[in-house]
């Protein structure tokens, strides 16, 4: 069973996968390994988050954002390549995750993105961010996903979003969002999976 803070392979096996995926014109190239979730493809989970990014959100300039639970940079590094004037910080636990999203920040020639080993906020100290977007891992169970709610209220500015996608189904999820934030919106659905995010208003 895993256990509610390293959720991951410990000693991963080094075989190296490759992944390419377009959106808005816009190549990704990605590397994978064993000891990384969803090794060999984008889950549908991180392709309906990304979706609802690009066609629900706007990401205006200079916009600070956090990619948390990052795995190997997809989410992340496609939010930096389409919107070079954003600030994107990507976090994991996992050292390999940080090891490949540092080399696939490199292999899509990203410059305004960054990464940093962390258990959610805990390298983050007083950061705040305008967006908080997270495909969080629930395997880890709720004693992993409600702090990652809980701590978004700090970290994120007046006005800044947190965004997560779930399996339809999950209602906990959303529910504790809006015991923290006072408000939740179902912001997209697609394939059997929901994108909901809360603004904080306080």
């Amino acid at each position: 069973m895993m256990n509610t803070i390293h959720y991951f392979t410990k000693q991963p096996i080094r075989h190296k996968y490759k992944i390419s995926f377009e959106i808005e014109g816009a190549i990704i190239n990605l590397l994978s390994s064993d000891g990384v979730f969803s090794k060999k493809y984008i889950d549908t989970g991180t392709k309906v988050l990304i979706e609802s990014i690009v066609r629900k959100i706007p990401i205006y300039e200079n916009a600070e954002i956090l990619d948390l639970g990052c795995g190997y940079g997809v989410i992340g590094i496609t939010i930096a390549k389409l919107n070079p004037k954003a600030k994107i910080t990507m976090v994991d636990i996992n050292p390999l995750a940080i090891k490949l999203t540092n080399e696939n920040i490199k292999l899509n020639l990203v410059e305004n993105a960054i990464v940093i080993r962390s258990h959610l906020y805990s390298q983050l100290e007083n950061r705040k961010f305008d967006f908080i977007i997270s495909n969080p891992p629930l395997a880890a169970g709720y004693k992993v996903i409600f702090p990652l709610i809980e701590g978004a209220k700090e970290h994120l500015k007046e006005g800044g979003r947190i965004i997560i996608v779930l399996r339809k189904g999950i209602n906990a999820i959303p529910k504790k969002m809006k015991d923290v934030f006072g408000n939740v919106e179902l912001l997209y659905k697609r394939a059997g999976y929901r994108v909901f995010q809360s603004i904080k208003t306080s």
